[in-house]
């Protein structure tokens, strides 16, 4: 996969994209099939930090005043790149796109976000609702990945978290409607290990940080005091985040 996903970067009709690929702590050799197939790329070695310092491991790496994401299960469609940075030449500081994801665990496609969610221009309220975007179909100026401090190390849900922060101090501009991301959600992705005590865990620090921002409005931290009670009186389980938000959106919480 993640070879597939580096292909998918250099099938882009775009000149001079730097790739780096942090490979943190991987056990089967893709590391070292990366560096043979693709000895142009930056490779950078972590010892099994988690997906938020293996991102910012990655930025530290670069050098380019442009950021784009691609976690190692996803790919970057035709376009990806020149309809993100249209976006940015906009005067946005954030980009994002869609992502269709091919659901392998129960073979469902769905979109993130979908048409209903897309959001322009301050999205905080929106982001506290749901977070309704990934890292794969994002771009973000130097600039904007700095003042938030970079990823959090959260086993779960750090994106999430960072997107916040975005949205604290930034307008987010929307790509337009054609999927630009292939998300492939499949037995080892984290998304897919998502049960319910995993989820409010997370919800529960998540809250915690929040009462600590200034940007944190009291309808916001009451929102995740619902949403948390909510989760912890479920008596369904999940086996991803999607049964997670198909089961918030039956019963209206997003």
């Amino acid at each position: 996969m993640v070879c597939e996903a580096i292909h998918s970067v250099y099938a882009q009709q775009w000149p001079d994209l730097e790739v780096v690929v942090v490979d943190d702590g991987s056990v089967d050799g893709s590391g070292k099939e990366v560096a043979t197939r693709y000895p142009e790329v930056k490779l950078v070695r972590l010892s099994g930090l988690g997906p938020g310092p293996a991102r910012n491991a990655g930025v530290d790496a670069a050098s380019g005043d442009v950021i784009m994401f691609l976690d190692s299960d996803d790919l970057w469609l035709s376009g990806h790149v020149q309809g993100l940075l249209a976006v940015l030449e906009r005067g946005f500081e954030v980009a994002y796109g869609v992502a269709r994801t091919v659901n392998l665990v129960d073979d469902s496609t769905f979109c993130v976000p979908e048409a209903d969610e897309v959001r322009e221009g301050k999205v905080l309220s929106d982001l506290v609702r749901w977070c309704f975007l990934v890292p794969s179909a994002l771009a973000i100026t130097r600039k904007a990945f700095n003042a938030c401090g970079g990823f959090r190390d959260y086993e779960f849900g750090e994106d999430w978290w960072f997107l916040l922060q975005l949205a604290a101090r930034f307008d987010f501009g929307f790509a337009g409607a054609t999927p630009i991301t292939d998300r492939r959600l499949h037995d080892g992705s984290i998304c897919a290990q998502a049960d319910r005590q995993t989820i409010h865990s997370f919800l529960n620090r998540l809250h915690r940080e929040m009462l600590n921002e200034s940007w944190c409005k009291p309808e916001m931290a009451e929102r995740f005091s619902i949403l948390k009670e909510w989760v912890r009186n479920q008596k369904n389980d999940w086996a991803t985040v999607q049964d997670w938000y198909l089961a918030m959106r039956e019963e209206g919480m997003v």
